[in-house]
């Protein structure tokens, strides 16, 4: 592939910084209470979206390592175990660029289709190793009340993320 000859071009360093400032932005939102609307304590999870579709645009090269600038992020500032949502993160980067330059075609169904598979994914992993195995009043109830419905709001953002990166994009492709 050309990813070197096209690393030093102005138009490609402008927008990967403008791409690394939005997913600074986003974490910040989704991690200072406030900032962004949680009907009924629901919170979103805004980086999974937005890294989902920057990935989607830059391809697997650079989505690896937006994957990893959002899951670091995450773990930096989380005061659960390390390493998982930098995997976790990394793995959907590359696998969205992947998919889309080899398999599938870059448009809104298809970015609603990974968030989706990967919210509920991630949704349900952070129950199972942090929440299931702590007694509480009923673990389907809590799936159903806070993870479940938080992958559904995050899911209802992804046009949000989806049609702001496409303008960036194409505006310094």
């Amino acid at each position: 592939m050309k990813y070197i000859s096209l690393l030093g071009e102005k138009n490609t360093i402008i927008r990967r910084a403008i791409l690394a400032a939005l997913t600074v932005l986003t974490f910040t939102f989704q991690n200072t209470d406030g900032l962004f609307p949680s009907p009924f304590g629901i919170s979103a999870f805004l980086l999974i979206p937005l890294t989902i579709c920057v990935c989607m645009f830059e391809r697997e090269f650079a989505g690896v390592f937006y994957g990893l600038l959002a899951g670091a992020m995450l773990d930096a500032f989380s005061a659960q175990t390390l390493i998982f949502n930098s995997l976790f993160f990394t793995v959907i980067g590359f696998a969205a660029g992947s998919l889309i330059t080899y398999l599938m075609r870059n448009n809104l169904l298809c970015a609603t289709i990974f968030v989706s598979v990967a919210t509920f994914v991630y949704a349900t992993l952070i129950f199972f190793f942090y929440y299931a195995t702590k007694e509480s009043i009923s673990p389907v109830y809590v799936y159903f009340r806070y993870f479940f419905t938080s992958a559904v709001y995050t899911i209802l953002l992804t046009p949000l993320y989806y049609f702001l990166v496409r303008f960036i994009s194409k505006e310094l492709k």
